[in-house]
């Protein structure tokens, strides 16, 4: 019996000196994506997906986070085809351990991606490339007037 404890102390030791390391190097990964968390046509324009969600609830699923999110709004939508209500939000671990993005449970979110197949069978995938804005009900009117004008064909010139 003794040794299930010894086992499970080790892997604990073992996560968090991988964790650690990860932190550690979490500046440099984390680098491209820490910019001006400010929503503009030209960054509106670069991505395939904005939404804005609310994030429910977090389980670690692998080498992944799925976070369960209610969409409140759909502003834009690439190849896959994203819908409002319930969905999952898929992350990889070294992201979430990163921090890049930062999300909370409880919390609104403007979400700007690209498309990427998610591990599971529907989602959609945020990574350190995405941008997670805390939600301001200020933006709403800016982004619908980005949808307005990428109808209008405005987003092939950004």
């Amino acid at each position: 019996m003794g040794d299930v404890e010894i086992k499970q102390i080790a892997s604990v030791t073992q996560a968090t000196s991988f964790t650690q390391n990860i932190k550690g190097n979490c500046d440099s990964y984390c680098k491209a994506s820490k910019g001006k968390l400010k929503i503009n046509m030209k960054k509106y324009c670069k991505k395939d997906y904005a939404v804005q969600v609310h994030i429910l609830k977090a389980d670690k699923a692998g080498e992944w986070w799925k976070f369960t999110v209610n969409i409140i709004s759909v502003y834009k939508q690439g190849e896959s085809r994203i819908r409002r209500g319930d969905q999952f939000l898929w992350v990889r671990a070294k992201d979430v351990a990163c921090k890049c993005p930062k999300i909370k449970t409880g919390k609104k979110y403007l979400l700007l991606g690209n498309d990427e197949d998610s591990p599971g069978q529907s989602g959609v995938v945020a990574d350190k490339g995405s941008l997670v804005i805390q939600w301001r009900d200020t933006w709403a009117r800016r982004l619908r007037k980005f949808q307005q004008r990428e109808k209008k064909g405005k987003c092939k010139k950004a």
